[in-house]
């Protein structure tokens, strides 16, 4: 069991983390990458400029925290989704709720993080290896979705691919026009076309001449 003085530390630590936190979303969001400075982060988190620096020796840093911080309950959630006993269907569902309903909570700093260029180029790495680990975790669905025989017999990672890519490009649309979706309305689209497709029935797609059957497994 940790002492006594070791609790308070890691207590005041997260408390730290939180206000670094909150602050360089502040920042962030009101000037961009390219006009925040530490001394702007420090000021806005209420510490020292020093004691931000003993902690984030650089602008890439405390980018890549704020990062890692804003998308880590969303991976999260996704992974308990994953484990969870509900279908493939109904997790594909619950997954695209829960993401907009936090995106929604959490909008100004998922704006910043999309639409801001600057923060693209310098998270480029590090938002690849947390898409590569959603992508995987939507894989498992997928085949999940196979296995039980409600999805057909299809490559799982493309899909899984194609999914992420859809749900940032609607956001990113969002951002852009600033016309947000009500969450059912986007859960509606998203999951209208990876569910039943464009086609309203079979026939259309087996004249399409992509070939196969709707009904494949």
């Amino acid at each position: 069991m940790a002492s006594l003085s070791q609790r308070r530390k890691e207590l005041l630590d997260s408390m730290m983390r939180d206000a670094v936190y909150e602050g360089a979303v502040a920042v962030l969001t009101r000037h961009g990458l390219n006009g925040t400075t530490m001394d702007r982060v420090a000021e806005a988190a209420g510490m020292a400029k020093g004691s931000l620096y003993n902690r984030f020796r650089s602008k890439q840093e405390l980018l890549e925290f704020v990062h890692e911080r804003a998308v880590t309950p969303m991976r999260e959630a996704l992974a308990e989704i994953v484990q969870d006993e509900m279908g493939a269907a109904e997790k594909l569902v619950a997954i695209s709720r829960i993401w907009r309903e936090y995106l929604g909570a959490h909008r100004a700093v998922f704006e910043f993080l999309i639409s801001d260029l600057a923060a693209h180029r310098l998270l480029k790495d590090t938002a690849q290896t947390s898409r590569s680990s959603v992508v995987d975790d939507m894989a498992t669905i997928v085949e999940q979705g196979m296995r039980e025989g409600v999805f057909r017999s299809i490559d799982a990672r493309a899909v899984a691919e194609m999914f992420v890519s859809a749900s940032i490009g609607m956001v990113e649309q969002e951002f852009a026009r600033g016309q947000p979706r009500s969450i059912d309305d986007a859960v509606e689209v998203l999951l209208g076309v990876f569910l039943r497709g464009l086609s309203v029935s079979g026939p259309a797609y087996a004249s399409s001449g992509l070939g196969g059957d709707t009904d494949e497994r």
